[in-house]
């Protein structure tokens, strides 16, 4: 088989893909264009950093393409889309610049506090202007991490060894991991009213765009210190660099842009901010790291491995040819469950009938791994969706019936937070026929595909009604509506598939219907 890499990769990664007896490497880095094209149709994987893009004219060329390795964590120039209608799998290296994250972070801080770009410039001029570098201790400071993952909780150790007590925000994170940090658990109004520096680390979704703006700003303390060594986009760069002229915030250390470069950014003449150029992961042993895993990864998936950090579905290839559907459906409600729950999920339960007991891990571990996958940067994997899971207190309890029960084969995934607990079910009719067909003890049928709206309302009259003139309203077409009660004056529920994403108006049209009690859009 053969592997062609595009961009230079460690020596430690090329050692291993030479050592492969069944395999023939094709390094060629730089490689562009019509030769790119011809060379990629002739090659089962295809290696790259961000300097090939992998777009779907080449996914198209590559006429024997299985496998597209990404050695590194972004995805930006991979056009996952089109590789997993190819049924290509697309594998990266999700976790190799943790550790060069987590130390480019406290590097940052500490430079930023000690004022050492500066005066390293100042000395190399030929200045000796002491008093004019006069910086600031971490020790007694208080540390607010926004995002307790796996950066977040590495930078807690380090904080504390220097002295700092740390707070966290992080609402899809369970209490016990909060406590097994030894961090206090506030919200995000508390830790911007209490924090001496803060320091982002979450993914850039919709939810996390854009969340510290100007509003934010204002909460926090006069002469505060912020970093972004994240994602760009998480701060509105206006706003900051507007608090950093005014002195709100005392000083900013920043890695990651909303465009890159940052050509005509306002951090770029903004006072007190140090910046880098997106360095994060520069490190020789996180570059060691990438090629290694990438290397490894690419390898034993031709061989037909799926235990690899796939983040497209990696269905395709399984060797038991009743795991693919049945992981795919438990995936589905695992995303739906961590959708309409309230609060972070504390707890995972998964219960099978009319199933066999060897499906009983996989389909455990796809139902974590679409849970997880809505709300972290790095993808989840089969690999390691049960260990990201444990890391957020989170642990799976499997039970396998071997009498089915109702239908001739059920699948109930059960999540529980603080405050609240979903349990959901579905059946395998055929392989390509999934339906949900019970939410919180309403017996409800639905596919488990597209946008769904999860409605809760007074079992009376006219809700229907007005549920349909309100998606009419704002034009969103409704493909099925699916109705359930309890009881006759009761609580009922409706699961209505749309054709189209709800905006914020539309939400609240739905929400301002009298009896309806809770809307929640969910995405699958």
């Amino acid at each position: 088989m053969r592997i062609l890499v595009t961009d230079t990769l460690a020596d430690s990664g090329l050692a291993i893909l030479r050592a492969a007896s069944d395999m023939e490497l094709d390094y060629r880095p730089g490689l562009k264009d019509a030769a790119l094209l011809a060379t990629v149709a002739e090659s089962d994987a295809l290696i790259t950093r961000s300097g090939t893009a992998v777009t779907a004219e080449l996914v198209n060329a590559g006429a024997r393409l299985r496998i597209v390795g990404r050695a590194g964590v972004g995805l930006d120039n991979v056009d996952v889309d089109a590789c997993t209608a190819r049924g290509i799998l697309v594998i990266n290296a999700p976790t190799a610049n943790i550790m060069s994250a987590t130390e480019h972070t406290m590097a940052m801080l500490l430079a930023l506090c000690r004022n050492i770009p500066e005066a390293h410039a100042s000395v190399k001029r030929g200045e000796w202007n002491r008093s004019k570098f006069l910086g600031t201790e971490l020790d007694g400071k208080t540390l607010g991490i926004i995002g307790l993952g796996r950066i977040g909780t590495r930078i807690t150790v380090r904080a504390r060894a220097f002295g700092m007590t740390v707070i966290a925000y992080d609402p899809h994170i369970a209490p016990s991991v909060f406590e097994k940090s030894e961090v206090e658990s506030v919200s995000l109004d508390g830790l911007l009213n209490r924090a001496d520096v803060i320091t982002v680390h979450t993914p850039l979704t919709d939810e996390t765009r854009g969340m510290i703006g100007a509003d934010e700003i204002a909460k926090m303390k006069d002469g505060v210190v912020v970093l972004n060594i994240a994602r760009g986009g998480i701060y509105e760069e206006q706003a900051l660099a507007d608090a950093l002229n005014s002195g709100k915030i005392a000083g900013a250390a920043v890695d990651v842009y909303v465009e890159e470069p940052p050509n005509g950014n306002p951090l770029l003449s903004a006072k007190n901010i140090i910046l880098s150029p997106h360095i994060g992961a520069n490190t020789i042993e996180a570059q060691d790291r990438v090629a290694v895993q990438t290397a490894e990864m690419v390898i034993a998936a031709l061989r037909g491995s799926i235990f690899v950090s796939a983040v497209n579905l990696p269905f395709m290839g399984l060797d038991d040819p009743d795991a693919p559907p049945f992981a795919s459906m438990a995936e589905k409600l695992g995303l739906f469950a961590a959708q309409i729950i309230s609060g972070p999920i504390t707890g995972a339960a998964v219960e099978l009938w009319g199933i066999d007991e060897r499906l009983t891990k996989i389909i455990s571990v796809a139902a974590l791994k679409g849970m997880l996958n809505l709300h972290l940067a790095e993808p989840v994997n089969f690999v390691n969706a049960e260990q990201v899971a444990h890391q957020r207190g989170i642990d799976i309890e499997p039970t396998a019936h071997p009498v089915p029960v109702d239908y001739a084969n059920l699948v109930t995934f059960r999540a529980s937070s603080a405050t609240d607990e979903v349990c959901v079910s579905a059946t395998l009719f055929s392989e390509k026929n999934q339906r949900i067909v019970s939410v919180n003890n309403f017996r409800v049928e639905f596919k488990p595909e597209g946008y769904v709206l999860y409605i809760i309302n007074k079992d009376v009259p006219g809700v229907v009604g007005k549920v349909g003139t309100a998606l009419g309203d704002h034009e969103i077409n409704i493909a099925e509506y699916n109705l359930a009660r309890n009881a006759s004056g009761g609580r009922a529920m409706a699961i209505i598939t749309v054709d189209s994403a709800l905006d914020f108006e539309a939400i609240t049209a739905l929400k301002s219907i009298k009896a309806v009690e809770e809307v929640k859009q969910v995405k699958l």
